[in-house]
């Protein structure tokens, strides 16, 4: 009777045992998707509403599909009406190659807008090689500059910071939000949203953070991209002061792997205030 009790232990012990090891396994498998938001703005011009943006960042030159099909295919389905894409799109330990079938096929979609990250700045990045195929598909490199974007015979402000010592003297580089207008910022580090929330802008995308990299069930992101714990700002949609963000986990991979961490493209549909 004994034998026999210590026998069930033990299989119940294997059993859970082998359970657990199949969701740490399973947490690893990153698929590919699109993660949707609708965001309503009292601001936000009639001609805008419905307006589709799709964010790709940290990039990475990561391989999904022959010449990026998968990915190409992805942003295809969300029908965009601007592409965003907020740095980290090239890296140090990559060729240029991915990026520029990227480029090739989303560029054939919708208007494309570029802020850098920091691995373009890297040694061995090749950063010059990638604004080079910029210039050539047409996408806009916003280096701390506000360009006026037009749709349905209107405009909004969008802005773009570019990663290296541009918030430091924020005001000196781009200052606040023009209130006469609906206002999106674009700036790599999701990390920096409470110092950006004071400057007025109606929507800010970001990225950096990888989502917190390993993604705990009711908890959220581990790791920073400083490899602190719990980062504050590490996934999803965040507001402060009026302000709101995005910001997404990405594509490509950190020196941790991702655990319970798809990897993603946001797609943001914008709603007028009834």
């Amino acid at each position: 009777m004994i034998k026999s009790k210590k026998i069930r232990l033990i299989r119940i012990i294997v059993i859970a045992v082998l359970v657990l090891w199949g969701i740490i396994l399973a947490g690893f498998i990153s698929p590919l998707r699109i993660k949707k938001y609708d965001l309503t703005f009292d601001n936000l011009p009639e001609e805008m509403d419905g307006y589709r943006i799709v964010q790709i960042t940290d990039f990475h030159c990561k391989e999904f599909g022959d010449h990026e099909e998968d990915l190409i295919k992805l942003v295809a389905k969300a029908k965009p009406d601007v592409i965003f894409l907020t740095g980290d799109i090239v890296d140090e330990k990559h060729t240029v190659d991915n990026a520029d079938d990227l480029l090739v096929g989303i560029t054939k979609l919708a208007p494309v807008y570029y802020v850098t990250g920091n691995h373009e700045y890297y040694n061995g990045a090749p950063y010059y090689e990638f604004r080079e195929l910029c210039d050539k598909y047409g996408v806009v490199m916003l280096e701390n500059e506000t360009v006026d974007v037009e749709f349905n015979g209107i405009s909004y402000k969008l802005t773009g910071l570019d990663y290296v010592n541009s918030t430091v003297h924020m005001k000196d580089v781009i200052g606040y939000a023009n209130t006469d207008y609906f206002n999106v910022l674009l700036y790599h580090d999701s990390s920096k949203f409470n110092f950006l929330s004071e400057y007025g802008y109606d929507i800010e995308f970001a990225g950096h953070g990888h989502g917190g990299l390993i993604r705990l069930p009711f908890i959220g992101g581990l790791l920073g991209s400083d490899y602190r714990l719990f980062p504050k700002y590490d996934y999803g949609i965040f507001h402060e002061k009026n302000s709101t963000m995005v910001t997404s986990s990405g594509l490509g991979d950190a020196r941790v792997p991702r655990w319970n961490n798809p990897r993603e493209i946001v797609l943001v549909k914008l709603h007028c205030e009834k």
